[in-house]
């Protein structure tokens, strides 16, 4: 099966336009908020970073330069060490986005 590298293009545009609106969003309505859903919410947009950055690492993973998906031109000295960056990321960014909610959740309690 071919791989249509104009539709991971398109998805990952997306993605990240995506981010950016969370971002602008939350940075307008973020001063209206009381202490602590601010607090909260720093704490879920932060995540939401950590999980950007973790996507954009799977990118170099998958194709160049790692071409995971290739293995005939797969650079395994690169994949690696990143896949280990990638799932740290991952781990920290849902840790953060929970935190943030679990935040928000007691303060309206």
């Amino acid at each position: 099966m071919e791989i249509i590298s104009t539709f991971f293009g398109i998805i990952g545009v997306s993605i990240t336009i995506i981010f950016f609106a969370t971002v602008w969003y939350w940075m307008k309505y973020n001063e209206i908020e009381d202490g602590e859903v601010r607090k909260a919410a720093r704490w879920s947009m932060t995540g939401y970073s950590l999980l950007l950055m973790a996507i954009w690492f799977m990118c170099g993973i998958v194709a160049r330069p790692g071409y995971a998906l290739r293995p005939e031109r797969a650079n395994y000295d690169f994949a690696i060490p990143v896949s280990y960056l990638m799932m740290i990321l991952l781990l920290f960014g849902f840790i953060f986005v929970f935190l943030g909610h679990r935040k928000a959740y007691l303060t309206k309690r």
